[in-house]
């Protein structure tokens, strides 16, 4: 899913509300406003890479402040990254100031209160994902918040030159390289927060490092019906009890993380209108599994609703 949106084809009186409910449409709940609200221009650009998504913004200075009230709106439970471009940004939360100039990048949760103060002329570029795609890399993430880390160099500089390249090239990939793409976005993130703390993170960062490649196996084999536990710990070069002490962390096992990729992989198919060609047994068989009733039993006690009344829901925009 893409799209692209300007402040240019709006009434001039109309733009600043109009970008408000933009960005909570695109990002999360938030209560914005701007000194500059009755001459404001903006324009933004997002694109989405599998459980990823890339935003490019420019806008005039503007604060955006993510209340308890709002959070409690939504069901988010996602992490955000900011990364300066041009300006600079003051980030808020949990009693921290990142203060973002040109080339810096900061973490920030969906779920706790936070202030985004923009200057005017600001250019950035945000990423959101699931907490858990961190959290499995890193452990927990609360130290990582609300810390400017510089993306100017070192590992933080590899971050940085993609990061700003993927709003304008994030179209360019296709297919099964998407998942496998927004993985390595993410662990190259997980690196960068991991060495700007490797001192109090250096026991941890092995685990965290050997728990997302395993994550990361499973994931590119997901379609195939032969992937099981023994030959997921394989191709992640440990054993199964080793992964399922990895996975335990994260209170699940090996066998269940299967299955929960294989119901992502195909509810993510259902919801997508150009897999409207094939049957819903089709797509669970293309999503690796090899039994009918299994499928829908299992896909049922995960969402709430058999794959074909998901797929019809998600046909009429509800879900």
């Amino acid at each position: 899913m893409r799209g692209s949106f300007s402040t240019d084809r709006v009434p001039v009186k109309d733009r600043f509300a109009y970008w408000s409910d933009l960005v909570c449409d695109v990002f999360v709940k938030l209560d914005c406003k701007s000194p500059a609200r009755h001459s404001f221009k903006a324009a933004m650009h997002y694109d989405t890479l599998d459980w990823l998504r890339v935003v490019g913004a420019e806008s005039n200075a503007i604060e955006a402040v993510r209340s308890h009230r709002q959070i409690s709106k939504g069901y988010e439970d996602d992490l955000l990254v900011s990364i300066q471009i041009e300006g600079q940004t003051h980030l808020i939360q949990d009693g921290r100031e990142a203060v973002l100039n040109a080339g810096d990048f900061a973490l920030y949760d969906s779920e706790r209160p936070y202030s985004l103060l923009m200057s005017d002329e600001t250019r950035l570029v945000c990423l959101q994902f699931p907490r858990k795609e961190l959290v499995g890399r890193l452990g927990t993430v609360a130290p990582f918040v609300a810390q400017a880390n510089s993306g100017k160099s070192g590992v933080g500089g590899f971050f940085l030159d993609l990061a700003r390249a993927l709003p304008q090239r994030a179209a360019e990939i296709e297919g099964d390289a998407i998942r496998g793409f927004a993985d390595h976005v993410i662990d190259l993130l997980a690196l960068s927060l991991d060495c700007g703390r490797r001192e109090s993170l250096h026991l941890s960062s092995g685990r965290s490092l050997m728990l997302a490649r395993l994550k990361r196996v499973i994931r590119d084999h997901i379609r195939d019906p032969e992937l099981c536990p023994a030959l997921a710990a394989r191709l992640g070069g440990m054993s199964v009890r080793h992964a399922n002490r990895l996975l335990a962390e994260e209170n699940t096992s090996l066998e269940r993380f299967i299955l929960i990729e294989r119901l992502a992989c195909t509810a993510s198919a259902l919801g997508n209108s150009k897999f409207d060609h094939l049957s819903v047994s089709e797509i669970g068989y293309s999503s690796g599994f090899n039994d009918a009733s299994h499928f829908s039993r299992t896909f049922r006690s995960r969402y709430g609703l058999s794959p074909r009344a998901f797929r019809a829901k998600a046909q009429v925009g509800s879900l």
